[in-house]
């Protein structure tokens, strides 16, 4: 599994690769595209074609090692059957030309399916270009660690900081989200309005959990109810797990997809919703958009990050 998720990731990111002055990029953007296509239809041979025959995956936190394309596409096998569903993000951090024909890559990936947390890894690959092709020579991965600082996690959902305000027929809901003061959480508040009327109220907080490792939040409505969720990269999308106890003793459950369009517009879509157990209509999706730009006073200081 662990090959997989290198391997997928390593093709993905190289699709977004910088100007760093190879003449063939375009030759390696079009063939990475045609892997992906490949990826989607689990066209197993055109994927084998990636990797060098003698390519080698270490997976740096078990000590595993898997020599041989052979046995790496054998782990990719199984992984196609046990999870068909999987999405990519990546994130590239250095590239360096080592030669004209050799290039190495490091930077932190998340694969996981829909609805489900992924899993993050930080990698280096080493690439060689081969009879004019770019084919992968090794991949070492391993777990990404916790952010230096707890504020560091939050960095990737600061653009929600601000004022925001989205409206249904019936209804509008105002929204302000903010740092702490020490810039370790950001707070949500949100108000209701029907006729001009407050009609719910409520106060959402989210945070790194450095003990289980992913962002949190914890949510309190002025109705009485109360809930967390654990939040998850997953390609454009930011995905919300969402436990629920409502205000007359049910549990809920839902997977909250946040969007974002732009600098000032997000959609918003709640699917899998269930109360206890039991399936809900599907909600329609819902746009939302600044309604002013954040305060000066709204963004943290460098020292509390």
């Amino acid at each position: 599994m662990k090959a997989f998720i290198s391997l997928v990731a390593s093709l993905a990111f190289l699709l977004s690769l910088p100007n760093t002055g190879w003449s063939d990029e375009a030759a390696v953007r079009q063939t990475l595209e045609k892997y992906i296509a490949a990826f989607n239809s689990k066209d197993l041979k055109a994927v084998a074609s990636t990797w060098a025959a003698n390519g080698v995956h270490i997976d740096r936190e078990s000590g595993a090692r898997t020599e041989g394309r052979d046995a790496i596409m054998a782990d990719i096998k199984s992984a196609f059957e046990q999870q068909p569903a999987l999405r990519l993000a990546g994130r590239i951090d250095q590239i360096r030309l080592i030669k004209s024909d050799v290039a190495t890559v490091e930077g932190e990936t998340s694969v996981g399916a829909p609805g489900e947390a992924p899993s993050v890894s930080v990698f280096s690959a080493l690439l060689v270009l081969d009879n004019g092709r770019w084919t992968i020579h090794s991949i070492e991965e391993s777990a990404a660690p916790n952010p230096v600082q707890v504020g560091e996690a939050l960095r990737g959902l600061e653009w929600l900081v601000g004022r925001w305000v989205d409206e249904t027929e019936a209804t509008r809901v105002d929204t302000t989200v903010r740092w702490s003061s020490n810039g370790a959480f950001l707070i949500r508040s949100f108000a209701v309005r029907k006729d001009d009327n407050v009609t719910q109220q409520g106060t959402q907080i989210i945070g790194w959990d450095p003990r289980s490792r992913e962002i949190r939040s914890w949510s309190f409505n002025s109705d009485g109810s109360f809930g967390d969720g654990v939040w998850s990269k997953n390609g454009d999308d930011w995905l919300i797990r969402s436990s629920q106890t409502l205000a007359d003793g049910r549990a809920a459950t839902g997977t909250y997809v946040l969007t974002r369009v732009d600098e000032n517009a997000m959609q918003l879509k709640l699917i899998g919703h269930e109360i206890e157990g039991e399936p809900q209509p599907a909600s329609p999706t819902v746009k939302v958009v600044r309604a002013t730009e954040p305060a000066k006073n709204e963004t943290p200081s460098t020292s509390s990050k």
